[in-house]
């Protein structure tokens, strides 16, 4: 079981959807050359047409408050991805309050109708490739094949205005070799990100951390999810950064309970075997996975110290991916 639940101060400092951060800010500046041109040809316009507005309203409301309208359209180049970046935290939580599972319990609240609950997801990469659309089940292209890509240089984008993205399949083991469609363990999510030259040294297998929100303490019901981190690829997936990267890079380097439960997700096998056109045994499987359980789910008990949270977590349910190509949760 990979869902480790967390309380409402750690969440609260692992994401970042306060004040925008100095990389969600430059976010919306624009990632490519060209974004970064369009954003401030959109600038310098929406300055022009501000000021000289700002200029004909002063015959009409006064000079001070046309001063402050064309003041605000002068420097909307600047204030522009700020605003934009705090309506995308905004969204992120919907005005929803953080809830602490343990918290909720005790006050005698309704669980379903308490707020939003947090959880550090670890996994490992299931599959990755590249695709022209998200929603659809088109051709999907090997990463392999991109080793020279450039953002700045994305050729689908030049002809269709619409770049590659990166379709990433993130899973969390099974619990004691047990197979996912058989129990409330080993969930699957399937997320899309441009594609970025970042990226192109992910590979199958590599561990994957993220925080996820939920409605419900059983993570049922998914609200939010954030960027996703790859240590192993030294990159953060996802088109808006809302993990503080800071300190999820301070949490994993010390705490060792949560890094050693991390490596147990790898599962860098996958790929090897597949290179080498071969595939496991479910004997070999389920041998690996009852070693690598072992003391796993204890780990988790020893940290929070809550037994009966966390059963309820590790009997939660399963993703499903839609005909659309979008992620829901399926309850088991």
């Amino acid at each position: 079981m990979a869902l480790m639940p967390l309380p409402t101060d750690e969440v609260q400092r692992l994401i970042a959807v306060g004040a925008p951060t100095a990389i969600q800010y430059s976010t919306y500046w624009g990632r490519t050359a060209q974004e970064q041109y369009g954003r401030v040809l959109e600038s310098a316009i929406v300055s022009f047409l501000g000021v000289s507005f700002s200029y004909f309203m002063s015959f009409v409301v006064g000079g001070f408050v046309a001063t402050i309208f064309g003041s605000l359209f002068l420097f909307w180049g600047i204030l522009s991805p700020e605003l934009k970046a705090y309506q995308r935290n905004w969204e992120f939580l919907g005005g929803r309050e953080l809830v602490d599972p343990w918290g909720v319990r005790e006050s005698g609240r309704d669980p379903e109708d308490a707020g939003l609950y947090g959880a550090l997801f670890l996994g490992y990469i299931a599959d990755v490739c590249v695709v022209e659309d998200a929603t659809t089940y088109s051709y999907e292209y090997d990463l392999a094949e991109f080793a020279d890509y450039n953002m700045n240089d994305d050729e689908l984008e030049k002809y269709t205005g619409r770049p590659y993205l990166l379709r990433l399949l993130v899973a969390d083991k099974s619990v004691n070799g047990q197979d996912r469609d058989d129990i409330g363990g080993g969930r699957e999510l399937q997320v899309h990100a441009r594609l970025s030259d970042e990226y192109l040294d992910v590979r199958r297998g590599m561990p994957v951390s993220g925080i996820l929100l939920s409605t419900s303490p059983r993570f049922d019901r998914l609200a939010a999810i954030t960027d996703l981190f790859v240590p192993d690829a030294g990159c953060w997936i996802g088109d808006y950064p809302y993990l503080n990267r800071a300190e999820v890079e301070d949490l994993l380097a010390r705490d060792d309970e949560i890094w050693d439960l991390l490596q147990l997700e790898s599962n860098l096998e996958i790929d090897s075997y597949d290179n080498q056109g071969t595939s496991r045994t479910e004997t070999g499987i389920a041998t690996e996975n009852a070693g690598r359980d072992s003391g796993y789910n204890a780990g988790i008990k020893k940290r929070f110290d809550v037994d009966d949270t966390f059963e309820s977590f590790n009997a939660g349910s399963s993703w499903k991916n839609t005909e659309d190509g979008s992620s829901t949760w399926t309850s088991r």
